[in-house]
């Protein structure tokens, strides 16, 4: 008996061990069951070290706005929240990228073409985007390029309001108050074009040299890269291209280079009746960008550039009263300006101050023109005066709030008798009319 009962604990015994020997292994197979499933669900999603599933990452990437760069990605990869540009989705993946790689390559490039195309031409889409969208794009609206500010005599510092010398060209084109030249060109090899973007005008890159103004109009006749429609500018659409923050030439020669510091032909006959006077021409000048005129025949130091597109409008004026004052509005540059003027006005820093402080028709926001807006008002196509403005006298010069950049004792002005564009001493006497940007 006592052996039967010492067997049946032997058995029971092995099989208490054998039982529990296969429970463990059971539970452990349960467990590593249930991590295998795990590690499926979260395939693609970010990993604790930042990175992401290969196989998902082009997937998910782009749909995840708010992708889990947050905390672990950006420890991770030495980025913080400062180093991600804002509004930039796709930034959220860069710090996903492996390390031998450089997904931003490509566009960084096309970034550094974009930066050199505005250097060239002295503005950016920085520039771009402050100016006021309601100016009408036309030549009265377009700066003149001026970026410094001038005393008397040379350049100081841009003054403040209320100081002299305060309301000059380059203070107010950097208030918005026109509009930045902006070109790009188009075309291969010698026959380029030059377009420009604010004017929707095409001009020929190439100039033909030293002919009178009978072969320059018919040189613009001639097919240019691979077109026709070319013809000879007018007097507004020649100056639109010159900038008076430069001289010798005062143009911007990387659109326009091989350009000379002398006489370029327009299409406008002067239309001054004088024997002296027949058979002249208007032309510009571009070693600082003065209008003037010269005899047909002339073809010595005389160029051409020719151009092609919709021909620019001049002003169209109407008077208005408010209360006891006048003011003249074109309609084509949107401009509003002081119908009478005050004379004799000896000081450059006298001209800025008597607008600044003009309180006229309700308003207080008057300035000097710039030489531009200035020219706008001309007429080339009349004489004594040249220019359809109600009131303007025949003979006598208007200032301007842009300096002349080679030589700061000088500023420019506008003779109205044939609207003749020079520049003159800064202490001369001159007629100042006020101008503001109309409501």
């Amino acid at each position: 008996m006592k052996k039967f009962n010492l067997l049946f604990i032997l058995v029971l015994s092995v099989f208490l061990v054998f039982s529990c020997s296969s429970n463990d292994e059971e539970e452990e197979l349960s467990d590593t069951d249930s991590s295998a499933v795990q590690d499926a669900d979260n395939t693609g999603d970010t990993l604790p070290d930042g990175t992401e599933n290969d196989d998902d990452t082009t997937d998910t990437a782009p749909e995840n706005d708010d992708s889990d760069t947050s905390d672990s990605d950006t420890s991770d990869s030495g980025i913080t929240d400062n180093d991600i540009p804002s509004g930039n989705d796709d930034s959220d993946t860069t710090p996903e990228q492996p390390d031998d790689t450089d997904p931003t390559e490509e566009p960084d490039d096309d970034a550094d073409s974009d930066s050199t195309d505005d250097s060239d031409t002295g503005t950016n889409d920085d520039d771009q985007e402050t100016i006021i969208p309601d100016i009408p794009v036309v030549f009265g609206n377009i700066c003149t390029g001026q970026t410094k500010c001038y005393d008397e005599t040379s350049e100081i510092p841009c003054p403040n309001e209320g100081e002299p010398f305060f309301g000059q060209d380059a203070q107010y084109a950097k208030l918005g108050k026109c509009i930045p030249q902006k070109f790009t060109v188009k075309g291969t090899g010698e026959e380029k074009i030059v377009f420009d973007e604010n004017l929707k005008l095409e001009w020929q890159q190439k100039i033909t040299k030293n002919v009178d103004w009978q072969h320059a109009s018919d040189e613009c006749a001639k097919e240019y890269a691979d077109g026709y429609g070319w013809r000879l500018p007018t007097p507004k659409e020649l100056l639109s291209i010159v900038d008076n923050s430069r001289y010798d030439p005062a143009i911007n020669t990387d659109y326009f280079p091989d350009t000379n510091d002398e006489w370029f032909w327009t299409s406008a006959d002067f239309a001054s009746t004088a024997d002296s006077d027949q058979n002249k021409e208007w032309f510009v000048r571009f070693d600082k960008g003065f209008l003037s005129q010269e005899l047909k025949t002339k073809s010595k130091s005389m160029h051409v550039r020719c151009v092609r597109g919709t021909t620019l409008p001049d002003g169209q004026f109407e008077t208005e009263k408010i209360g006891e004052d006048e003011i003249v509005k074109d309609s084509v540059t949107g401009l509003m300006w002081q119908k009478t003027y005050k004379d004799g006005v000896k000081k450059f820093a006298d001209a800025l101050s008597t607008c600044e402080g003009l309180e006229y028709a309700g308003f207080t926001d008057w300035r000097l023109p710039n030489k531009n807006e200035l020219a706008s008002i001309a007429n080339y196509g009349k004489y004594k005066p040249a220019s359809d403005f109600p009131g303007m006298p025949e003979n006598r010069s208007f200032r301007t709030s842009t300096s002349d950049a080679k030589s700061n004792k000088n500023a420019w002005y506008i003779l109205f008798s044939d609207s003749d564009i020079n520049f003159g001493g800064k202490s001369n006497s001159d007629i100042v009319r006020c101008v503001r940007r109309g409501e």
